[in-house]
Formats: C-alpha cells, sequence, structure tokens
C-alpha cells in the first residue's frame, strides 16, 4: 500500500522509495521546452544605414545617466507575441518596440498574434498548418519588410546598424529612438539564467563550453532602457537584465528603428524635430544610393 509524503514528495511503500520530479522543476522544464528562437545570422548589406553617419550630430540632446522607455509598461503585460509556439521573435520584437513607441507618444497599443504571425507568415512563408514551430529569418530581413510592408499597420521609416561593442552608441540609440533592436547568438548557459535569474551575463568560464556564442541559437530582443552596465530587454513576453558585457559578448548586430510613432507635435519625446530626422534620412539614401551607383 503506498502512502504520499508532501514534504519530499516521494510516493513510499514498504520496500520501494520513488522520487517524483517537484513541481518547481515541472514547470522549469515545461518552460525550458517552449522557449523558441527565430533570428539566423547576420548577412551584411552594404545599402544598410550606419548610425554614425547619423549620430554625429552637435545638437543631440544629452543622454542621461539612465533611461527605461518600458516603464509605461506593466511587466506582465508584454506577451511572448507568439514566440513561446514558434520561431518569430525577429516579428515579436517589432511588437513589442510599436508598444514602447506607442505608450509614449499617445496610448498603448497592444498588437495581436494573429497580426505579428500574418507578418512572420509573409516574411518565411509559414504555414501554421503543417510547418510546426516554422523557419528562422535573418532580422535585417524583417526589418526591410517592417519598412516596406508594415506590422500591425505601423511602418517604420527607416533602420540603422550601430557600431560594434560601442556603448555610448547604444545608450544614444535607445534614448533617443526609444530602444534598440539587436540580434544575438545566445549561449547554453542563457536558458538557465532566463529559467533562474533573469539576468543574462557572461558565465564564470567566459565564452567557452556553455558559455561559446550561438551553443543555444539565434534570438532577437529588444532593449528599452540602460543604467550603468546593465540594459533592460524584453524576451518572450518577459522583462529582464542584460549585462552590456553580455551584449558585447553574443551581439552579432544591433539597429536603431526610425518610426513615425514615435514622434507627437512633429517631435519624438526627447527633443528631435521630425524635419531634421527626415532630412538626414534623405541625404543618408542619397548617399547610399551614389555609393552602390559609383
Amino acid at each position: 500500500m503506498y502512502d504520499f509524503d508532501s514534504r519530499n514528495l516521494f510516493f513510499v511503500n514498504s520496500t520501494l522509495l520513488k522520487p517524483v520530479v517537484n513541481m518547481k522543476q515541472k514547470i522549469e522544464a515545461v518552460e525550458k521546452l517552449k522557449l523558441k528562437s527565430g533570428r539566423l545570422p547576420y548577412k551584411p548589406d552594404p545599402r544598410t544605414f550606419e548610425v554614425s553617419a547619423y549620430l554625429n550630430k552637435d545638437n543631440l540632446p544629452e543622454i542621461p545617466a539612465e533611461y527605461n522607455w518600458g516603464k509605461k509598461i506593466k511587466p506582465d503585460n508584454w506577451g511572448d507575441m507568439g514566440n513561446l509556439k514558434i520561431n518569430d521573435c525577429t516579428c515579436a520584437t517589432a511588437g513589442h518596440f510599436i508598444m514602447v513607441w506607442t505608450s509614449s507618444t499617445t496610448k498603448l497599443h497592444k498588437p495581436k498574434y494573429k497580426d505579428i504571425l500574418h507578418a512572420y507568415i509573409d516574411i518565411t512563408g509559414y504555414n501554421p498548418k503543417t510547418d510546426g514551430e516554422g523557419p528562422s529569418v535573418e532580422a535585417i530581413k524583417t526589418l526591410k519588410y517592417w519598412r516596406k510592408n508594415g506590422i500591425d499597420g505601423y511602418k517604420i521609416i527607416a533602420f540603422a546598424k550601430l557600431e560594434e561593442n560601442n556603448r555610448e552608441q547604444l545608450k544614444q540609440t535607445i534614448y533617443l529612438y526609444g530602444g534598440c533592436y539587436i540580434g544575438l547568438n545566445l549561449p547554453k548557459s542563457a536558458e538557465k539564467q532566463y529559467n533562474e535569474s533573469k539576468k543574462w551575463a557572461v558565465p564564470r568560464g567566459g565564452a567557452k563550453g556553455d558559455g561559446e556564442p550561438g551553443s543555444l541559437f539565434g534570438h532577437a530582443v529588444l532593449i528599452t532602457g540602460y543604467k550603468d552596465d546593465e540594459l533592460q530587454i524584453v524576451t518572450w513576453g518577459k522583462e529582464m537584465i542584460m549585462t552590456m558585457e553580455f551584449w558585447e559578448t553574443y551581439g552579432e548586430e544591433s539597429y536603431a528603428v526610425f518610426s513615425e510613432e514615435f514622434i507627437k507635435n512633429e517631435k519624438t519625446p526627447t527633443g528631435i524635430d521630425v524635419d531634421v530626422l527626415r532630412n538626414d534620412l534623405e541625404t543618408l539614401q542619397k548617399k547610399k544610393a551614389e555609393a552602390t551607383t559609383n
């Protein structure tokens, strides 16, 4: 005859002790299985704007020591945008960006899963009936689609790539444009950190073993803020902390994204005049066009 010992979660009889996985372990195991990827490795495109060409201006506003654009959104209100079901992280990141912009200038708009799914289907050719978790896609391909076609009815004006490991440029991008869209080569250690500490940091052993870049998978996330040497991010519908060192070690691509939704009364919340933004983008477009034709 069996008895149940709730203190140790064992089924016991006179001859056998049989351990049962405790509830916390069950929940963590399920949560780990749910984590989805979706980003393919970065493919250089010579037509992509560089943030350095745009941010090199004397009249930029002063960058505060810390800031977080996600502060108006409740931590449990982000939603995973389908990225716990399918490999749509590049589109889910766009959905989270839309939430940040709209909450900062007008009224929060949270894209529905079906609208994020629609973009993912257009970009990848995914078939929800037969393709399971779906294919991964390059972040830059999603950004180009977003600019040309819009996601959930929201188009972006342009996007520009950051210099590698430029912390000051990263902070400028976050503060001036409402966040930063990044692509990561996540290590296996990131999965355990997500489930346990909600903080991504380079493991003690460095970028090898479980800390090897890309040993888990490629992933796209939104950075909403910064403070000291830490970044506030949103991924799989959860807020997390990511160290600057983690971004430098595992970040493969980072983008400033320019949107009409981040403009109110002809200015961005940080005071950049919309005409200046458009004029500078037109100048960059002409330079790029000349460079590709010569």
